[in-house]
């Protein structure tokens, strides 16, 4: 199922073109990550996306509802945590939630408020105002507030941003285990590679109005090639010898092999391992790819 559908939409200000005619697609259950530099019409088209801004030409469907037309209804199915967020910096963070889920109209209630902000790494006992939390605790009770609708579809900008590195770890642990077990789809736009690295399956790379890039992360072509790490357990030499064509070891360190993937997925490489014989324990992309990628499709990177 199509969540989002996008033929060639434009948008202008002043006589000055935002949008150049993109295009682009986000299956159900898709986390996409959304990318380009500042000023190349991300947050543009999120607002046309949520039926904020009218566009120019083009046709834009989400959830299968033209925003333009049905975005209170629309609203209703989706949630977006926008970069810059304000708060009632005198309510405390449960008033917070349950004022909003009323806005939904919805009742929290006093152990569903608890096992929110336990959701997103917030303390339920704190009784301080808002006010008070620091720039991470402001962004993780943003993100609980995202949820209070259960939307089939959710806009994150800059969703980890004031977080360190556990933060970020436990709200991308969060996010997964939505995407999975509720078939949430999830648009995150962002300038952390990493974050899209770990969480996105899809990205599509904008510059200067132009969809310069829309396709899979980690899904290499016959002409292009990802680094993958696999850990074995005590792989003898002559099993190594085995490796199957399409893959090449670069490295071994210790139980961990890196290896580049050339014209297939790293799913199918890792069944070819296995039926090689290669005891595999674990596999992660390595890291580095998605910045070489959104350089070369973005203005003055890489060619």
């Amino acid at each position: 199922m199509k969540v989002i559908e996008v033929q060639g939409l434009t948008k202008s200000f002043d006589g000055n073109a935002v949008l150049k005619g993109i295009s682009m697609t986000v299956d159900r259950g898709d986390i996409y990550g959304f990318l380009g530099p500042n000023g190349s019409g991300k947050t543009t088209t999120l607002r046309i996306l949520l039926g904020i801004l009218s566009r120019d030409a083009g046709d834009v469907a989400v959830l299968g509802m033209d925003p333009s037309v049905s975005g209170h209804r629309l609203r209703q199915d989706v949630n977006i945590l926008p970069e810059s967020h304000g708060f009632y910096a005198w309510m405390r963070a449960d008033d917070y939630l349950r004022f909003f889920a009323q806005l939904y109209g919805r009742r929290l209630a006093r152990p569903d408020c608890r096992t929110r902000l336990v959701q997103v790494g917030l303390d339920p006992g704190n009784r301080r105002p808002i006010r008070t939390f620091s720039r991470g605790m402001k962004q993780r009770l943003g993100i609980a507030r995202t949820f209070l609708n259960d939307p089939q579809l959710l806009f994150l900008d800059e969703p980890t941003n004031g977080l360190d590195p556990k933060g970020r770890r436990e709200i991308h642990d969060l996010l997964l285990a939505l995407n999975r077990e509720k078939e949430m789809t999830i648009v995150i736009s962002t300038h952390i590679l990493d974050d899209v690295e770990r969480l996105c399956n899809r990205v599509a790379i904008l510059d200067h109005g132009k969809m310069s890039y829309e396709g899979f992360l980690n899904a290499p072509t016959e002409t292009t090639s990802v680094r993958y790490r696999f850990r074995v357990e005590e792989a003898e030499k002559g099993q190594l010898s085995r490796i199957p064509p399409g893959i090449s070891l670069i490295e071994r360190n210790g139980p961990w092999l890196t290896c580049s993937i050339e014209g297939q997925s790293p799913a199918q490489a890792i069944k070819r391992l296995v039926n090689a014989g290669l005891p595999l324990v674990e596999a992660e992309p390595v890291t580095g790819g998605l910045e070489e990628l959104y350089l070369k499709h973005t203005a003055g990177g890489v060619q």
